[in-house]
């Protein structure tokens, strides 16, 4: 199977489709490895396929270009993310609930995907232009989503329900993207199991107590 740069499946002649498959998945384990390190420029296709263990003429046969390579890395890292997100929001039960299960679901996903907090950072501060495309694409129909509650405000400094979001995931993301730091500045692994159930209580409690100044019992 060839994928090309816009993700449609192509069957190779000879119908070797499994094996095509297996290898455009260890190029895509590879690219995003290399990218979320060093970012586009840094990364090379010799050694891209070098990590994966093919031929470097195959980034071009089953994605087109290197550029074709990065948008698949980055459309996958991004669906996978709005999938998680958006499952767990349209789950039965109050909006309270659906929030906690949003946040829930995106602690989740950076911690078994390790690769995304750095993969997206290096994206927004090469200042990206592929990013626009993906903020249109996965970005908005989450917002979209959360559009009838974003815009509740309260009295207070809290302001509304969309800055607490932002501050909330804020706070979700930063040990993924300031683990090195954050290891040596408290001398444990802040990333462990259980400092990561501890964070996600953390979070949590936090959470808890901002909707209940946010949102009424009933809602």
């Amino acid at each position: 199977m060839r994928v090309t740069s816009s993700g449609e499946a192509k069957t190779t002649p000879d119908g070797r489709e499994e094996r095509g498959d297996r290898t455009a998945q260890a190029l895509l384990a590879a690219a995003r490895s290399a990218f979320s390190r060093g970012g586009y420029a840094a990364a090379s296709v010799r050694d891209i396929a070098r990590a994966a263990g093919v031929n470097p003429a195959l980034v071009r046969y089953h994605f087109g270009s290197k550029e074709g390579l990065y948008r698949k890395v980055i459309d996958e890292a991004m669906s996978g993310l709005r999938t998680r997100l958006l499952a767990a929001f349209h789950q039965a039960g109050a909006p309270r609930e659906r929030i906690h299960r949003v946040i829930g679901a995106y602690l989740d996903h950076l911690a078994q995907e390790r690769d995304f907090p750095r993969l997206i950072q290096r994206a927004l501060l090469n200042n990206d232009p592929h990013l626009r495309r993906v903020a249109h694409e996965y970005l908005h129909p989450l917002v979209d989503t959360l559009k009838p509650f974003v815009g509740r405000r309260v009295a207070g400094t809290l302001g509304s329900l969309e800055e607490v979001i932002v501050s909330v995931f804020g706070a979700i993301i930063a040990p993924f993207l300031y683990e090195p730091l954050l290891n040596d500045l408290f001398r444990r692994d802040v990333l462990s199991p259980a400092a990561l159930k501890r964070r996600r209580r953390h979070i949590e409690a936090l959470v808890e107590i901002t909707l209940a100044q946010l949102l009424p019992e009933t809602v």
